[in-house]
């Protein structure tokens, strides 16, 4: 994959190699599942690989993330491992309970409050926007005024107009590598590849190991956990299922469980249908391998992250 290049066409010259990355998480969350037509609530964004995409191998300064809860509900369970894992990186996090209408309060002052700071104690370097919200323009022009580069990465239906004479990105170029839909589908419209095993148990972030085989093949990332030590990986072609299933096998996971399920999901107990029965022609292997522990502060390397960094 070629890196983004937004940040090699800057008109204002930076003196500094490191940037500083401002996400309005709400923001991203929503316009993305209205870009993309997938219901907000199984469309997640994985914070560790949307810092890293727009990063692109650059020095990292700082992150700053803000975002809201519900004011009477509880917090949507994709949205709170979403703030744990970024605060497991390191990442500035902050979350403001919204008003009684359900709109959100003190977010974007929050991170506009983190900007201000950042380019008025820091050197000059990169400040990287990713939200489409017009509200930012004045600490952007300032960021402008005390000769910091700039660029915005948006969503192109939530592009704020004022936004466009900086350099920007769309996010729907570079989706595939930090989206992924948690979510059932109707049978028979999607080929099922199903993992289980007791040693999903260990995965301190159990999603990380089943994206890492979406993003290698640059395929949109979409499964569903049917239980605690067991997921449902969805493709759109019967090739797609095949190569996964050989991936998954190739891994080292001790006792897992790898079996395609084809079009035919009728053998397990999905949360949306009754009992069933065992299907007669099924393929399954069972294999012995192990995941590589993954450390608090580094990201689970694969074909497309190298310690880190986009290649």
């Amino acid at each position: 994959m070629s890196g983004p290049t937004a940040h090699e066409n800057l008109f204002l010259v930076a003196t500094s190699d490191l940037v500083y990355i401002f996400i309005d998480y709400s923001n991203v969350v929503h316009e993305g599942s209205r870009e993309l037509s997938f219901p907000n609530e199984s469309f997640n964004v994985d914070i560790n690989r949307l810092v890293t995409t727009v990063r692109n191998e650059r020095k990292l300064g700082g992150v700053f993330i803000a975002g809201s809860t519900p004011q009477i509900a509880s917090t949507p369970p994709k949205d709170e491992l979403s703030w744990k894992r970024a605060e497991d990186l390191g990442f500035n996090v902050k979350t403001f309970p919204r008003n009684a209408s359900n709109k959100e309060k003190g977010v974007d002052v929050d991170l506009a409050c983190n900007i201000m700071e950042v380019i008025l104690t820091k050197t000059p370097g990169t400040l990287i926007l990713i939200t489409g919200d017009s509200d930012f323009s004045t600490p952007i022009n300032k960021a402008k005024e005390k000769k910091w580069g700039v660029e915005i990465w948006s969503w192109p239906k939530g592009m704020a107009k004022n936004f466009k004479s900086f350099p920007h990105v769309s996010l729907r170029d570079h989706y595939r590598f930090f989206a992924y839909v948690t979510r059932t589908y109707p049978l028979k419209s999607k080929y099922v590849l199903k993992i289980s095993g007791d040693i999903i148990k260990s995965w301190k972030w159990r999603n990380e190991p089943i994206m890492e085989y979406y993003f290698t093949r640059n395929l949109l990332c979409q499964f569903y956990w049917i239980n605690g030590t067991t997921a449902h990986l969805y493709f759109d072609s019967k090739n797609q299922l095949q190569d996964a299933s050989n991936w998954w096998l190739s891994k080292d996971y001790p006792n897992m469980l790898v079996e395609e399920l084809g079009k035919d999901i009728k053998n397990d107990k999905m949360p949306h249908e009754g009992n069933h029965t065992n299907t007669q022609d099924k393929k399954f292997s069972e294999i012995v391998v192990d995941l590589p522990q993954q450390t608090a502060k580094e990201p689970l390397v694969n074909q497309l992250f190298n310690g880190g960094s986009l290649k």
